[in-house]
């Protein structure tokens, strides 16, 4: 049975010197990547900020938020491939910009059918049994707190070719009962030749065309198999 998050989401983040002061509402709505009413609508929002140090606004189907040296363009709502489209048109608008790493997140607040089902899940990838062996003498109650597994491309012992890499994180959801927190990165680093005609931000739009929807299929694989895997014995 393949499990529905109950909130679902994407992130896509990207590492750089950027130069918050450019990056508005109006700026998306000149260069044709917002339409008139999100564009007037994240003008007039709440978190609305712009400066030369921080950018932040939102519509109701994205937030961005650059600082000097992060970009980040986060879903709100329904997910869907115009994020990707948005973060590929943003990164060829700022095709001159140095970066260094992008980074395709998912994540997903998955309920569970039972508390019983909550604390296997738990205890099958943080066995209790050590930490009550390792306080023998008190009544404890020993839980997951967050759990980071990352898998790179090179098997144990040798070095990775790169830093590129993937990491898949679970904890405790604070949004939904007896429910799971899981998130996805895909954290991919940019190395531009110098005689390549490609900048690093366009060869991170590039990464982010060819890899978002691999990356998002595969976030939902693992996120499924990941529960199915510790529940297999309930």
């Amino acid at each position: 049975m393949t499990r529905i998050a109950e909130i679902f989401g994407s992130s896509i983040v990207a590492v750089g010197d950027f130069n918050p002061a450019i990056f508005s509402p109006v700026w998306l709505e000149r260069n044709g990547l917002l339409g008139a009413q999100d564009a007037e609508a994240a003008r007039q929002g709440p978190s609305f900020i712009t400066s030369h140090q921080v950018s932040v606004f939102e519509t109701e189907w994205f937030a961005v938020q650059v600082l000097e040296n992060q970009f980040s363009l986060t879903s709100k709502g329904a997910l869907s491939p115009a994020l990707m489209d948005l973060a590929v048109g943003i990164l060829t608008l700022v095709r001159h910009t140095p970066i260094t790493a992008i980074g395709l997140n998912f994540m997903g607040h998955f309920k569970l059918a039972s508390e019983a089902e909550y604390h296997k899940v738990g205890d099958v990838l943080a066995p209790k049994i050590i930490w009550n062996e390792l306080y023998p003498d008190e009544e404890i109650s020993a839980g997951l707190g967050i759990l980071t597994v990352r898998i790179q491309n090179a098997p144990r012992g040798t070095t990775p070719k790169s830093g590129d890499e993937k990491r898949i994180s679970l904890q405790s959801s604070g949004r939904v009962k007896f429910g799971i927190f899981l998130s996805y990165n895909n954290h991919r680093e940019i190395h531009v030749d110098e005689n390549d005609n490609q900048t690093s931000a366009e060869c991170a739009a590039e990464i982010v065309t060819r890899e978002w929807q691999s990356s998002w299929d595969d976030a939902a694989r693992v996120f499924d198999g990941l529960i199915s895997k510790t529940l297999a014995d309930t």
